[in-house]
């Protein structure tokens, strides 16, 4: 599992930092459309689609939504409309540990969830098409990525070695308490660094506190798939990334931080 979780990385990495600093601004936004709608699929497998058609169906809408975002991505209301999903999803990660969301057995097609779940992923998607755009952008969406990246690997590797206390056993019984620290403790390494090394224009107390909220808020996301994945009985979203499971699987965290990075990149006086 391990050896295979490495591999995978080993091969997406590199390919992803060729992708996001090098492809002009519309190919990346082509690109990472690509990856929102892979895990549009796996959404409606989740939300309980049986049938080819209706799973394609769901794919189609995701790409004409994309589509019409496009063209407005750096409009005014377009940042009105990822600062209110940034301050959802802080909502929701407040209900999602407080237990007050509790996974449910669906039966048949679950179609609320599904229209949220399509409205996250173009709502992550725009956040990441935008901070691309702007300048310094790719920079940036490899300053999210990575801080993202090292979180998981952190988490996972603390709640393996360390882990006792359940963080949602309601949810998620192998999340912990102690993978989540170490997941905030690698935010904040990596901004320190980051901040010392003047890679970003942010004060070194906002580059820390922007890197360790945005994790923070990463774990809404995590959980969020995790409720879906419950009540549907399943362990992944897929089995397309050998280790990772599904692409939704690899991208639930990013879901709910990117909207937050670029809220959050604003208030602090980024470059944004």
């Amino acid at each position: 599992m391990l050896a295979s979780r490495l591999l995978t990385a080993l091969v997406l990495v590199p390919l992803v930092f060729l992708a996001v600093l090098k492809l002009p601004e519309p190919w990346f936004a082509a690109l990472a459309g690509l990856v929102v709608l892979g895990a549009g699929w796996e959404l409606a497998r989740l939300a309980a689609l049986a049938s080819v058609p209706a799973r394609l169906a769901v794919v189609v809408v995701t790409a004409l939504l994309l589509g019409g975002l496009y063209p407005w991505r750096q409009a005014p209301w377009a940042g009105y409309l990822l600062f209110a999903l940034a301050a959802w999803w802080v909502v929701n990660l407040v209900a999602l540990l407080s237990g007050k969301v509790e996974p449910r057995p669906i039966r048949g097609a679950h179609l609320p969830r599904l229209a949220a779940g399509v409205a996250f992923l173009a709502g992550a998607w725009l956040a990441l098409v935008r901070l691309h755009g702007l300048e310094h952008g790719p920079e940036l969406v490899m300053f999210f990525l990575v801080l993202i990246w090292l979180a998981d690997s952190a988490a996972y590797f603390s709640g393996r070695n360390w882990g006792r206390r359940k963080l949602a056993p309601h949810i998620s019984p192998g999340k912990t308490v102690e993978g989540a620290l170490g997941a905030l403790v690698s935010a904040a390494l990596f901004s320190l660094v980051l901040g010392i090394t003047g890679w970003t224009s942010l004060s070194l107390p906002a580059a820390v506190l922007l890197g360790v909220v945005t994790v923070a808020v990463s774990i809404g996301g995590d959980l969020w798939e995790s409720v879906l994945k419950r009540e549907r009985g399943f362990k992944d979203s897929g089995r397309v990334l050998p280790g990772h499971g599904g692409v939704l699987d690899r991208i639930d965290s990013q879901i709910a931080a990117a909207p937050f990075f670029l809220a959050g990149l604003w208030l602090l006086g980024g470059r944004a």
